[in-house]
C-alpha cells in the first residue's frame, strides 16, 4: 500500500456561478470533485431533513472506474462515520452536522484524504 496522499480540489459549485438566466427554487446541493493521482471522488452535500444537518453522498473512481468496497471515513468535531462503497462506487452518509471534516478514502490501490471538507 502506498502512503496516504492529500487529494486536490478540482471543482466546487460554490465557486462556479449559475449560468445567466438560471433560477433555483430552493437551496441547491453543493458538489465537489477531488483528485488524487488516478483516483477521483465526487461529493454532493445536500440539505437533510434534520435542521443544521446535511446529507453527504459520493462516488469513488479509480482510473475512471467505480471502486466497490472502498472504505470512506468522515471524521468531524464530534463524531466519525464509516461507509463502504457499493458496486457503483457510491456511498451515502445522512444526518451530518455542519462543520469542518476530514474525509479519508482507502481503496486497494491507494489511500487519500480530503481536509478540510466544509459541510454547510
Amino acid at each position: 500500500m502506498t502512503d496516504r496522499i492529500e487529494a486536490r480540489l478540482v471543482y466546487d459549485t460554490k465557486t462556479q456561478p449559475l449560468s445567466a438566466g438560471v433560477r433555483t427554487a430552493g437551496q441547491r446541493a453543493r458538489r465537489f470533485l477531488y483528485a488524487a493521482e488516478e483516483a477521483e471522488v465526487v461529493i454532493q452535500v445536500a440539505p437533510d431533513r434534520q435542521a443544521d444537518c446535511c446529507k453527504l453522498s459520493g462516488q469513488v473512481l479509480d482510473e475512471g472506474m467505480p471502486i466497490e468496497g472502498a472504505a470512506v471515513s468522515l471524521h468531524g468535531p464530534t463524531s466519525s462515520v464509516r461507509r463502504e462503497t457499493d458496486e457503483e462506487g457510491e456511498f451515502i452518509m445522512g444526518g451530518v452536522p455542519h462543520g469542518a471534516y476530514n474525509l479519508e478514502v482507502n481503496t486497494p490501490a491507494r489511500q487519500f484524504s480530503i481536509a478540510p471538507l466544509d459541510i454547510e
